[in-house]
């Protein structure tokens, strides 16, 4: 068994990797390991993501994606990825390697009347010249700071003018100042004599304040008369969105377990993090099997918005046990942590109650518009 591995691409941000698995000359398994930056707390991370995972049914059950993932594991210390990613086509499947959920896609749905509270904005304009393509850039970057998981766009390829599908960038100008974007999707068909009505589809947007947010639903409103119905597709990192909404009932909220991970490199997700002002410390057991340089007990100390990260020699005891998967968890704030209910995650025992990890830990809007 052998596993090769070409580069596909190589950017200033982003490289992406084929590997594949042989048995002699027959190719048996393979996936695809990129290298992007993505968002945590304001800063951007080195990221691992794996996808395009794929065995034929006559060579399954063999073992070849866990080699590719062994042989992965043992390069993420010199890959200085800080987490890995994945999209899971089964949650327990990937435990087996320490990936735990940590965003949700979430879809809303409301008849296009339900709009009627805000008023029409006929002031988004096409993204048709590489300006405003780069503006909407500034937007997205602003939008994302305080959003996890969202990936570096830093260049007009980031919004084409003709994305396909029926699809189209839109902007919105303040005064002069780029403040919103959208991608639409207009969805009907034609039936006997006249266009049906299917959806209005917001695949993506970005706003930088509460006028470009109302502004957004606003530009949807334009769409009336001619489609009775909206689909945000994934509203899971905007929770504005549904902060703005008035009619609850006629709203459908649809949510899927969307990205999976596991953290890689604890000091780099501690240094990223933006930390209190005040002064605290404590630590954490973790338990990973597969990553030798993560298991053990660390230690964090922090203070004026700093910390400082070490793992202890030896068997020390610490604050909390955590197995990888509740780690990540905790450092993604998938949920508002307390010393009532983290036990409740499978694997976790908890020692010290009062540990300052609770103070430094809290709940945080995850999600991503892209699919990798």
């Amino acid at each position: 068994m052998e596993i090769k591995k070409n580069v596909n691409y190589r950017d200033e941000f982003n490289i992406g990797e084929r590997w594949q698995v042989f048995e002699g000359d027959t190719c048996v398994s393979a996936m695809s390991v990129n290298t992007k930056a993505s968002r945590y707390m304001g800063n951007y991370i080195t990221t691992g993501l794996v996808g395009g995972i794929g065995t034929p049914v006559e060579h399954r059950r063999r073992g070849y994606v866990r080699k590719m993932f062994d042989e992965m594991m043992a390069e993420i210390p010199e890959r200085r990825w800080a987490v890995s990613m994945l999209h899971p086509f089964s949650f327990p499947y990937y435990r087996k390697f320490g990936y735990e959920r940590i965003s949700d896609h979430l879809i809303l749905e409301f008849p296009m009347q339900t709009l009627d509270f805000v008023p029409r904005c006929s002031d988004f304009v096409p993204v048709n010249t590489e300006e405003r393509q780069i503006d909407c850039c500034r937007i997205y970057e602003k939008f994302a700071e305080d959003k996890n998981i969202m990936f570096r766009r830093t260049d007009k390829e980031s919004f084409p003018i003709d994305p396909g599908s029926g699809k189209k960038y839109y902007i919105y100008y303040d005064g002069g100042e780029p403040t919103a974007f959208a991608q639409t999707q207009i969805e009907n068909y034609y039936s006997i004599n006249r266009m049906v009505s299917v959806n209005l589809n917001l695949y993506e947007f970005g706003f930088i304040s509460v006028k470009g947010m109302y502004a957004l639903l606003g530009f949807l409103r334009m769409y009336e008369g001619q489609l009775e119905s909206v689909k945000i597709h994934n509203a899971a990192m905007a929770p504005q969105i549904d902060m703005a909404l008035r009619y609850y009932n006629h709203t459908k909220y649809t949510v899927y377990p969307d990205i999976a991970a596991r953290v890689a490199d604890f000091p780099l997700m501690m240094d990223a993090r933006r930390w209190p002002d005040d002064s605290g410390s404590f630590t954490i057991r973790c338990i990973d099997p597969l990553l030798p340089s993560l298991d053990g007990v660390w230690q964090v100390e922090y203070s004026g918005g700093k910390c400082g990260t070490r793992k202890l020699d030896g068997d020390k005891e610490a604050d909390i046990t955590l197995p990888v998967t509740a780690l990540t968890q905790l450092v993604y704030g998938y949920y508002e942590f307390t010393p009532e209910n983290i036990i409740y995650l499978p694997g976790a025992e908890l020692h010290n109650p009062k540990s300052d990890l609770f103070r430094a830990f809290h709940k945080m809007d995850n999600g991503l518009f892209e699919h990798f």
